[in-house]
């Protein structure tokens, strides 16, 4: 019984911090984005202006 629960803890940390990877993978994936975007709109802005 002891065996079961000292076993269960590291399994539980490492769900935790598999969880709190691919958070932070989707949110760096996501913030990627979202500067691709910006910057492309900000360029395409700059050739309207100019052109």
């Amino acid at each position: 019984m002891l065996q079961k629960t000292l076993s269960a803890k590291p399994l539980t940390k490492m769900r935790e911090r598999a969880f709190e990877g691919v958070f932070l993978g989707v949110a760096l994936v996501a913030m990627a984005g979202w500067a691709y975007f910006v910057i492309l709109l900000s360029v395409r802005f700059f050739f309207w202006l100019v052109g």
